[in-house]
């Protein structure tokens, strides 16, 4: 009898048949939303993984194995693409960022791969996801259509709930002071200045004169809220905020974190913080 109940949950409850495999959590919640059941995923980073200084060791190639394509973040977000692709023997790599335009830290022609922190990119994201699933598991594209559409309508209500949000912040408090250069999608979405006191990761301080200058701006802005990265460490911001007069706010700027496991949580609790610590 239990073996019969067995063989009936296989029959029943058939395996997936598409795997894909993902490099950042949100690309996971994307994959598992459009995919529904005809899609395995199989996450590569590890939970709590540090996005900037995270590279996919065996242990990762053995949970890609069998992948019919890999979702990265792209815009040079992962410099080990290419050998990634070679160690699975050549499984395509899908970039979804580098379908979306370049928004470049001011003054710089650096761009900021921090795509994600915006509804619609993450809804064009998906568009193009739509597009390479209904080419790997044609038999399922009615579904993947329908699953994309109710994701896309998520997006949407996301963007309206961050315009109705931040249009109680003046113009002159609009400049978003972040611990690194992850909000630049995001301000220019929402019409904000974008300011970082690191590169586009933590472990880029630039040097003395670009603190200077970090300085020196946010008194003459006055600007009244810096933002460090949840969760971590604040030592750098703190100073600053002392120096200057400034609270310190907190935002989750490079995908989930400890409580935030949903897009959606995370995008509102960055609404949240700003609007608090900038109206």
């Amino acid at each position: 009898m239990m073996l019969l109940t067995a063989v009936l949950t296989v029959w029943l409850c058939p395996a997936a048949e598409l795997k894909i495999a993902t490099l950042h959590p949100l690309l996971t919640e994307m994959a598992q939303a459009l995919g529904g059941d005809a899609v395995e995923v199989a996450p590569l980073m590890p939970e709590n993984g540090a996005l900037h200084a995270f590279e996919p060791g065996g242990k990762q190639i053995a949970a890609a194995a069998g992948s019919k394509m890999v979702l990265a973040c792209g815009k040079g977000l992962e410099p080990y693409l290419d050998d990634l692709r070679e160690s699975l023997g050549g499984v395509p790599v899908l970039a979804l960022g580098d379908s979306l335009p370049d928004v470049y830290l001011p003054g710089t022609r650096i761009a900021d791969p921090h795509w994600w922190n915006t509804p619609a990119n993450m809804k064009r994201a998906s568009l193009v996801l739509l597009e390479a699933l209904r080419q790997a598991a044609p038999a399922h594209a009615a579904t993947f259509s329908a699953n994309r559409q109710r994701y896309a309508a998520r997006m949407d209500k996301l963007d309206r709930q961050a315009r109705l949000m931040l249009q109680s912040i003046p113009p002159e408090r609009r400049v978003l002071v972040t611990e690194h250069a992850a909000l630049c999608h995001f301000c220019e979405a929402y019409g904000f200045t974008p300011l970082s006191i690191c590169g586009v990761s933590h472990e880029d301080l630039g040097n003395t004169a670009h603190l200077a200058d970090i300085l020196a701006t946010l008194r003459k802005k006055k600007v009244p809220c810096l933002f460090a990265e949840a969760f971590g460490g604040h030592r750098l911001v703190q100073n600053m905020a002392e120096q200057t007069g400034a609270k310190v706010g907190e935002l989750i700027q490079d995908g989930y974190a400890k409580g935030y496991t949903t897009y959606s949580a995370v995008f509102l609790f960055n609404l949240r913080s700003i609007a608090e610590g900038l109206r």
